[in-house]
């Protein structure tokens, strides 16, 4: 998880460095890039969630929690925590929260 959060603080650095550069070029090419943008807005965002629930993990490691579904306290399966080492919930619980939504 760790080289994971690594990885992603890397990708959003660079992209927030990318964002620094001045818009050049004719109208086409600033309206491509504000395009650009707008889509790596959107890829941070998930990024940084997917950090704040690395960030999570890490801190629930140290608590000795890790693995326990944040709603039901059950255990989460070990097919999921090897899929997505940070995910906060069991799949039913996942679940129930995505239908409601």
């Amino acid at each position: 998880m760790e080289a994971k959060r690594d990885v992603i603080l890397k990708m959003v650095t660079h992209n927030e460095k990318d964002h620094l550069s001045g818009d050049v070029g004719d109208e086409a090419d600033v309206a491509s890039q504000t395009f650009e943008r707008e889509l790596l807005f959107e890829m941070e965002d998930s990024e940084r969630i997917i950090l704040d629930d690395i960030e999570a993990a890490l801190r629930k490691i140290e608590k000795g929690d890790f693995g326990l579904c944040e709603s039901c306290r059950k255990s989460i399966s070990v097919q999921r925590l090897k899929a997505m080492p940070w995910a906060r919930y069991c799949i039913a619980c996942q679940s129930r929260s995505e239908t409601s939504a």
